[in-house]
């Protein structure tokens, strides 16, 4: 699509930022009540400065409502958030020029902790939950009306549409495949932007998709597609993306038990409003997630299916292990070595207990 055109397109979804690529940070506000749990310690002074990754996804939820609600603030913790592409985001924690990301959990991420780079994987950044799963699979309306598509067993020979290389979906996707007796290495794949899938679909250059929302939402909207299984679906419990800190924040466990209490109580509030869908809530965090997303129609936000994100955000250990050894068995990481060692659960765990049980209501 012509240049000018797709920045046309993109604005009248609403979605301009996907093209300007560009965030802004919403002023700290006092803490609000809710699920957030127990009291947040008095704050700290001066505030220690963290330099937060900023990929303008729904997933980093967590860190945007810390930011905006002042629980961070409650930390001593001052946050800049630094817009980049995702695949900058790990040389930005290595180069220390960021802090903390929200890494997919993919081949790259496997083959940099293979070479020993200096990363912990601490917390859950995105999953796939039940009601929850913003990835799914998807197929062109026309297949199914007409009666070409009726399950995994007809995608021989389908352009599938992928967002990223060697990523979660590749496993999902080939999981969903192997139910109708396919793999992966039976559809074409396709390396797509998800704004771009929308008009590939209505001019017929893919047949289906491992898509993700609000896109998916949109293009049913406009009766492109017909929505299949959610990731939930195809592998319950998948871990998608990770909370990394780099090496200011590992060597300072106080420091990161302190961003990780405030990310909890940032989390539980997206949970209560979007999982739940606590009314007040839900309005209250859709303007947060406005402000710094690429997603700006609150519509949109309250139609699409909420990103996975646990209230209490443990990382599934098993599933990054089992992930790896497809990447392995698959040629898409190289060397096999200890994944557990870069994942470091403990002060995660710590935080939870310190802010305390989710509260209803």
């Amino acid at each position: 699509m012509h240049r000018t055109s797709r920045r046309q397109f993109l604005q009248t979804l609403g979605l301009g930022a996907l093209w300007a690529g560009t965030a802004c940070t919403t002023p700290s506000r006092a803490p609000a009540s809710g699920s957030s749990g127990a009291g947040a310690p008095a704050t700290l002074r001066p505030p220690t400065v963290v330099k937060i990754t900023d990929i303008q996804i729904t997933s980093a939820a967590g860190s945007y409502i810390a930011d905006a609600k002042g629980y961070f603030r409650d930390e001593g913790i001052e946050a800049q958030f630094l817009p980049m592409p995702s695949g900058d985001q790990v040389p930005a924690i290595l180069s220390g020029t960021a802090d903390v990301a929200g890494t997919a959990i993919n081949a790259a991420l496997y083959n940099a902790l293979a070479r020993g780079l200096p990363l912990k994987l601490v917390a859950d950044h995105g999953s796939n939950l039940e009601h929850a799963s913003a990835g799914g699979w998807v197929i062109r309306k026309d297949l199914v009306d007409g009666g070409q598509y009726q399950g995994p067993a007809d995608a021989r020979g389908y352009r599938v549409a992928v967002g990223t290389p060697s990523s979660t979906a590749d496993i999902s996707l080939d999981r969903f495949l192997r139910t109708g007796g396919l793999t992966i290495a039976d559809v074409e794949i396709v390396l797509m932007n998800f704004p771009d899938m929308i008009a590939a679909f209505a001019s017929k250059a893919i047949d289906a998709a491992y898509y993700q929302e609000p896109f998916t939402t949109i293009a049913l909207g406009q009766g492109l597609i017909v929505r299949g299984p959610i990731g939930y679906e195809i592998y319950p419990n998948q871990q998608i993306a990770a909370l990394t800190f780099g090496a200011t924040l590992t060597a300072d466990p106080d420091l990161s038990r302190r961003y990780l209490r405030a990310y909890t109580r940032g989390v539980r509030d997206y949970v209560k409003g979007f999982v739940e869908q606590d009314p007040a809530m839900f309005d209250e965090v859709s303007a947060i997630l406005i402000e710094h997303t690429t997603v700006k129609d609150p519509a949109l936000l309250r139609g699409a299916i909420p990103s996975g994100l646990k209230p209490d955000p443990v990382l599934n250990e098993q599933s990054i292990v089992d992930d790896l050894e497809w990447f392995l068995a698959n040629g898409k990481v190289s060397e096999r070595f200890d994944v557990r060692a870069y994942i470091d659960s403990a002060l995660v765990q710590e935080a939870i207990r310190q802010v305390g049980p989710v509260t209803a209501g």
